[in-house]
């Protein structure tokens, strides 16, 4: 006796039969969203460097013109003015990346800002800078990052950010930029400055092609920085000349990316702890000291995995792994811990990676990077 067998009416699905393919495209997707990320975050990694060497390639024009390098930053003379500096935003004069904009087929934003001797950049004398200085230049944005249309609000408000930080030097900058003849800190100039420092028509730290003695291919020129994480976190302003916001000072003694806490020093730090919270600035690798209120020291820093973008001297622009060869190079100011002298330029001090900030230092790059 035969068995007999009920046929299944219909074409549809049974629940079991549905939860197996919702099951198996929720794996594709599972599967496909990294290589998706992974995707875009190339292309953005590739538009980066793209805007990085257009900014390179403006400062070599600048050197081509001019026969050197501009200098971070320009305050007034000693003479005229003791308390202007760029470690806090009281008295912001000329910098970098403004004396560049030409170069950037940005002539016509140069030409809105007012800046001399009696009108800084920050100072509402002149409403036009505010206009100015809030002008996002779209090839100084990193696209991984969140600048656009993230303002910095402090020091008359309406700041536009900034990814691509000068090089500028490794000393701790009020306290020795004006006495470089001193006797304990001379030896230490030639290994502190990077492609520009501070000028005051007195004092001028310029460089040009001829004295990077190790080579414009092994020396960076600019690096990355990441936009502050608040309205009034000052890190990452394009048009502001200061430690962190459109130049790196005392970056060398940390390698890019380093999630430690309180590396940065930024002006109004206990303001951006406070508004944001301690905890999320460590989860974010952002915590500056709360207890330096000055912008004086800097790390390079990119939301690119794995590394940061940087442009050397001659222009090419190369992504530094954050687990470059790093030496003890410490952040001190003139090679002095508690007046007891630090030997900052041996080879055990300039690993790799402060090789490549200092333009100076005679040692050679024998590691990859």
């Amino acid at each position: 006796m035969f068995a007999s067998f009920r046929r299944r009416s219909g074409g549809g699905f049974t629940l079991v039969e549905l939860l197996v393919v919702i099951a198996i495209i929720g794996i594709l997707v599972a599967l496909l969203l990294p290589a998706i990320q992974a995707a875009r975050e190339s292309a953005r990694r590739a538009q980066c460097t793209s805007n990085m060497k257009n900014v390179a390639l403006a400062v070599l024009n600048y050197h081509d013109q001019r026969k050197e390098f501009p200098c971070a930053a320009w305050l007034r003379p000693a003479s005229v003015s003791t308390t202007d500096s760029v470690l806090v935003d009281n008295r912001l004069f000329w910098n970098w990346a403004i004396r560049v904009l030409p170069h950037l087929e940005e002539q016509s934003l140069l030409d809105q800002f007012t800046i001399n001797v009696t009108t800084p950049i920050g100072s509402s004398v002149a409403p036009n800078n505010k206009v100015a200085r809030g002008t996002e230049v779209a090839v100084m944005l990193c696209p991984s990052d969140i600048g656009r249309g993230n303002l910095f609000q402090g020091t008359g408000g309406n700041w536009a950010r900034g990814n691509y930080g000068y090089n500028a030097y490794q000393y701790w900058a009020d306290s020795f930029w004006r006495t470089r003849d001193d006797g304990a800190a001379a030896p230490f100039f030639k290994y502190n400055l990077g492609m520009g420092g501070v000028e005051d028509d007195v004092e001028r730290h310029v460089m040009n092609i001829a004295k990077i003695t190790d080579g414009t291919t092994k020396t960076i020129m600019l690096a990355e920085m990441r936009i502050g994480v608040s309205e009034n976190d000052r890190r990452g302003v394009w048009a502001m000349g200061m430690c962190g916001s459109n130049f790196h000072c005392r970056q060398a003694a940390f390698v890019p990316n380093l999630c430690s806490p309180f590396i940065d020093d930024v002006y109004k730090a206990s303001t951006i702890v406070s508004e944001v919270g301690p905890d999320q600035l460590k989860a974010d690798c952002m915590m500056p000291d709360p207890n330096v209120d000055f912008s004086g020291q800097s790390l390079v820093r990119s939301r690119h995995p794995g590394g940061a973008n940087c442009a050397m001297a001659d222009g090419s622009v190369r992504m530094i792994s954050d687990f470059i060869d790093s030496g003890t190079l410490i952040s001190s100011e003139d090679g002095y811990i508690n007046d007891v002298p630090v030997d900052q330029t041996s080879s055990t001090a300039l690993g790799t990676w402060q090789r490549l900030n200092i333009p100076r230092d005679g040692w050679v790059v024998d590691k990859e990077y």
